[in-house]
């Protein structure tokens, strides 16, 4: 996690890597119907004409991941999603939610979170923050990026509760931090 004066940044990238595959393919597909269009996919071949859409999938949809992430100030938080941010203050926050589901295509366990914000009374849903998979009966998987923790970490410092504090817990301990929820009562 940067941790500079003014802001806490955690990248994202992790829970969006295959992001920018759909809008690189689509803008691809485009490519390829202006180059037959205009005559010029005839002009350079097949080979030269596939080189070129190739390209632009792949300039679309490799830097994706990098460009998403979370940054935190004292009053309040960004989300970034590749060219579009959208900022949250820390009052219209009030939680993060963490739906435990299955993928419907493949049946893989999976975390959807997203905020959950004041701002939207109805629903109270926020933006989606990621997708993460999980290991079959929703358990950790053993491969969860430290930058996740970090965003636990991050949103905790800032008074923001998590839907399951357990889940984060037991992510924080598996990579060698201590527990954000409070512990057992010392009385008992």
């Amino acid at each position: 996690m940067d941790m500079t004066s003014r802001f806490q940044t955690v990248r994202l990238g992790f829970l969006w890597r295959f992001s920018g595959v759909g809008p690189g393919c689509l803008l691809g597909l485009l490519v390829a119907v202006a180059l037959g269009a205009n005559g010029t996919a005839a002009r350079l071949g097949v080979g030269p004409s596939l080189l070129i859409v190739a390209a632009v999938v792949a300039v679309v949809a490799l830097p994706a991941p990098v460009s998403f992430w979370v940054r935190a100030d004292s009053e309040g938080l960004t989300l970034s999603r590749a060219l579009l941010r959208r900022r949250y203050r820390w009052h219209d926050i009030a939680g993060l939610d963490m739906t435990f589901g299955e993928d419907p295509d493949s049946d893989a366990a999976r975390l959807t979170m997203r905020l959950r914000l004041t701002t939207t009374p109805a629903t109270g849903r926020g933006p989606l923050v990621g997708v993460l998979g999980l290991a079959p009966g929703h358990h950790l998987r053993g491969t969860e990026p430290r930058r996740l923790a970090d965003l636990f970490i991050l949103l905790a410092a800032h008074g923001v509760p998590l839907a399951d504090p357990g889940f984060a817990d037991r992510l924080l301990a598996a990579h060698g931090l201590p527990p954000i929820a409070p512990g057992p009562d010392p009385t008992d």
